[in-house]
């Protein structure tokens, strides 16, 4: 497993590849862009046609099966682990669900889709809203309730808890900065300040499961900036490039 990692680790782009590809004026242009590096395989599902929900809707898929590659590459123990971090994107969605909020968009989404057509409130254990509902023995919040199945999903004493614990609270940390930023402050010196410490980790528990976990947070921050990039471009900038 170390060994893909390694390799998909040096694919990641570096801050100058970043600027080039976000120089790109169109949003045409930025897809062509992004397929020209190593994240074509998160864009080559994109067409400059899509609205900024489609877009999100694709990368939320991409990031699925993305979850699931790695997942494949590890042990047989720590595989429904490393799948369990596949939903992370949809936890807001989800908690809209849950508050009968759904967004319009939901049901053009399969993976929420199924959910808006059964009883949220009691769904059947094989549901997969089941471990993220909430009850009298759980976890108040969404984010909680997903930790705390995440580690049940733990092999039973596993040597990596205590750098599993710290790699979590290092995630909940930077997510606790985030909110009180606030809508106008930047994000950028967080999610670099992040992203430093999560190649930190990397380095330091290659060989590991803590290192499956490390990459996937890295990788979910590259698409979420890649996102950014994206639905700026198809909400505001122009549909061509300027000849």
């Amino acid at each position: 497993m170390q060994a893909r990692l390694q390799a998909r680790h040096g694919e990641r782009l570096s801050e100058g590849d970043w600027r080039l590809l976000e120089a790109a004026r169109s949003l045409d242009h930025f897809i062509d862009r992004a397929r020209a590096t190593s994240l074509r395989r998160f864009a080559e599902r994109l067409n400059a046609g899509m609205s900024s929900h489609a877009i999100e809707r694709v990368l939320r898929a991409a990031w699925r099966d993305y979850v699931a590659e790695v997942a494949s590459w590890s042990s047989q123990d720590w595989r429904a682990a490393i799948l369990w971090t596949a939903p992370l994107p949809d936890l807001p969605s989800i908690d809209g669900l849950l508050r009968d909020e759904a967004p319009l968009w939901a049901r053009q989404d399969p993976v929420l889709a199924p959910f808006l057509e059964q009883d949220r409130r009691a769904p059947s254990r094989k549901s997969p809203l089941h471990d993220l509902l909430p009850g009298a023995k759980r976890e108040r919040t969404l984010a909680r309730r997903w930790y705390a199945h995440w580690r049940s999903l733990w092999p039973k004493g596993a040597a990596e808890i205590k750098a599993l614990t710290a790699l979590a609270d290092t995630i909940a940390a930077h997510v606790a900065q985030l909110a009180q930023a606030g809508a106008q402050g930047s994000s950028t010196p967080y999610r670099r300040a992040l992203a430093n410490k999560m190649t930190r980790l990397f380095r330091r528990h290659g060989g590991t499961p803590v290192a499956a976990f490390c990459h996937l947070a890295l990788i979910a921050l590259d698409l979420e900036r890649l996102r950014g990039g994206l639905v700026r471009r198809a909400l505001f900038a122009p549909a061509k490039e300027a000849a």
